[in-house]
């Protein structure tokens, strides 16, 4: 009896213990009770998986008469619901580059542990070596993958290794917050004080510092040398998730960081050297490099398809760059991958498709046979962060597209793999609004991709109202730039246009009778779209209950959280306008006509006006988002503006005859 009720007692305990919330156990090697126990984290109930403990430590040795970085990562993870299995696969990502062997990057020590109760017992399951598995990403970069087995709701999982770099002076950035919440994370950062690093730490949560020396003795090949290493400690806890949320393109750009950019390394005595770099600096890294700098200068393969074409003959600029893109399409496929180094020219082409830089290095030699100038606008994707502010580096770049110089419009860009893209339509994951263009000047040169990125769509709709309810008409549209891309896009992924018909008769509630597609595979900004419908509305003796807004714009909101974290981040600006004329029955009339609607917010208006003229009404809708970005601070103000402009679609005038 009484071991009944010490059981219930201890049972109560950790019941109240985890309504509570969890201490964090920075034990390494053994998963407490509490941990193993666990349901669910009080700090976020909807939770699939918990941080429990990360804990980075990065310091230098002194090994072979020259300094290596060592990072040191641990980390305990508990799984809270199924979704939550996804944490048991991991990736590693090191520097190993095809051409220099001399400085590389190695990962050792990788071990993983999955952890869960069984019949009241601890069971654990190592992870072995054929769990892992190493894949080149790019010219420069390798990555470790690794998958925990044995895991499942419940279990803890554990896994550390070390990275041993040859880049002493390349610091990688730390992210305290991920897509899950972080109980407790630490990270150490040990500098020789030989070393000055600009050490940055962003983010909305308060992180504990510490920092303090300590001695530190090198050893060298003819004695030895004690300095001191300046230690510097940032502990969070109790962090909140940091999810890719709609709208969003890179959570962790707004999360906990901390970056260190090495401005000078000074030996007493001996050097001094300082390291600060300038984009002009990238510049000439990439311009000397042969994989890529030379790559611009030479011809393409297609040199002779493209004189026997007389495509260099072509006055018109717009013209010959079409010419060139309709060849480059028919002999070449996107992969679906971005890159910023590419494979040869010949390899591409025998092989049928590549990477968007592989399509864009083809592109520019094509450009240059063709007798126009072009150069790479180099970048990191949308989804891969923020260009940093404070420094600069190689390592922050991942792609680039076409710039090419026009004397009446300045420069436009273009990018290779846009299977349905334009001049200065690029796909949206290109959109950055700090890209460099490359100039043999070597003059700093950054450009906004989105200040000529927008989205137009323009529709006008004649219809015919009979006595019975059914409208009868056409709808004729045209689609610019960015939602000409969308269009093509739409019909490029549909498996056939009676599927896609099909669609959009239930999306709109109507029956098609003839549909004709305008410049879905043309080098154009526009698509034109012609169609002739009918549609039922809801008839019940001499009344008739219509919504003018035949096609409706704004179905439902894509804001729909009360509060919201997260800066909310559109693609494009965007502007779509409606104007709609509909015949009434003869003998009709509306019964109440509508007040005009306008909404007003600072970065996007929306107007909506019925009139009557005669036996004719008359819509008009206008909504246009100026600006890409909105603040956290003006998700409500936006939130609201969505839910009016959506109820406003929802209007219905009643039509009677007296």
């Amino acid at each position: 009896m009484k071991r009944t009720i010490t059981y219930i007692m201890l049972l109560a305990f950790n019941l109240i213990a985890n309504a509570q919330g969890i201490e964090p156990n920075l034990k390494w090697g053994k998963p407490t009770d509490q941990e193993l126990q666990m349901t669910e984290y009080a700090a976020d109930k909807d939770a699939d998986a918990v941080v429990l403990y990360h804990k980075t430590d990065v310091s230098y040795q002194f090994i072979g008469d020259d300094f290596k970085v060592y990072y040191r990562v641990n980390t305990r993870l508990k799984v809270l619901k199924p979704e939550g299995k996804r944490v048991a696969d991991g990736q590693i990502v090191y520097m190993e580059s095809v051409t220099n062997r001399s400085r590389h990057e190695l990962v050792a020590g990788l071990k993983a542990t999955a952890y869960n109760l069984e019949n009241g017992k601890t069971v654990k399951t190592k992870m072995e070596r054929s769990m892992t598995s190493e894949e080149r990403l790019d010219k420069n970069q390798m990555v470790l993958k690794f998958s925990v087995p044995q895991v499942k709701v419940g279990t803890v999982i554990e896994y550390e290794y070390r990275i041993e770099s040859d880049f002493y002076g390349n610091i990688r950035d730390w992210y305290a917050q991920h897509d899950i919440p972080v109980l407790y994370t630490c990270y150490e950062l040990s500098i020789p004080e030989w070393f000055s690093f600009n050490i940055e730490e962003t983010g909305m949560n308060h992180l504990e510092k510490k920092a303090y020396s300590e001695p530190m003795t090198l050893l060298f090949s003819g004695g030895t040398e004690n300095i001191l290493t300046n230690i510097k400690t940032f502990v969070g806890r109790n962090l909140p998730a940091l999810k890719d949320d709609d709208f969003v393109w890179h959570a962790a750009d707004y999360g906990d960081k901390v970056t260190a950019e090495l401005a000078n390394i000074f030996v007493p005595g001996a050097v001094y050297q300082s390291y600060t770099s300038t984009w002009n600096d990238v510049d000439g890294q990439l311009m000397n490099d042969e994989d890529f700098g030379g790559r611009l200068k030479r011809s393409s393969p297609l040199k002779d398809e493209i004189t026997a074409a007389g495509i260099p003959g072509i006055s018109d600029k717009t013209e010959r760059i079409a010419a060139v893109w309709k060849l480059l399409k028919s002999k070449v496929r996107w992969n679906g991958k971005y890159a910023l180094w590419g494979e040869s020219a010949s390899k591409v082409l025998k092989e049928g498709t590549g990477t968007n830089a592989d399509i864009n290095f083809l592109l520019i030699n094509m450009l240059k046979d063709a007798g126009i100038g072009s150069t790479p606008v180099i970048m990191r994707t949308r989804d891969s962060g923020i260009l940093p502010l404070s420094h600069s580096s190689l390592k922050y770049l991942n792609t680039f597209v076409v710039g090419i110089p026009m004397t009446d419009t300045g420069m436009v860009y273009l990018d290779g793999s846009a299977e349905d893209g334009y001049l200065n339509v690029l796909p949206a994951k290109l959109l950055v609004t700090r890209a460099r263009v490359l100039q043999k000047t070597g003059a700093d040169l950054w450009v906004n991709l989105q200040d000529n990125a927008r989205s137009r769509e323009t529709t006008s709709i004649q219809a015919q109202l009979g006595t019975d309810g059914l409208l009868k008409g056409n709808k004729s549209s045209i689609f610019l730039d960015e939602a000409a891309a969308a269009k093509r896009h739409e019909w490029r992924l549909a498996k056939d246009s009676v599927e896609l018909i099909h669609k959009m008769q239930e999306r709109d509630g109507i029956e098609i009778q003839s549909y004709s597609l305008e410049g879905r595979y043309d080098f154009s900004p526009t698509v034109k779209e012609e169609l002739t419908f009918t549609k039922q509305c809801d008839a019940a003796g001499d009344m008739i209950y219509l919504n003018p807004l035949i096609f409706i714009p704004q179905r439902e909101s894509p804001f729909t959280a009360t509060e919201r974290i997260l800066p909310i981040e559109f693609p494009y600006k965007q502007s779509e306008m409606q104007n709609v004329m509909i015949t009434l029955p003869e003998g009709y009339v509306v019964e109440e006509v509508p007040k005009p609607i306008v909404i007003k917010l600072d970065g996007a208006t929306a107007s909506i006006a019925c009139k009557v003229l005669g036996n004719m009404v008359n819509m008009q809708y206008k909504v246009s988002i100026d600006k890409t970005l909105f603040a956290s601070t003006e998700y409500q103000n936006l939130k609201g503006f969505f839910d009016k402009l959506v109820e406003s679609n929802k209007l219905i005038i009643t039509l009677k005859k007296p």
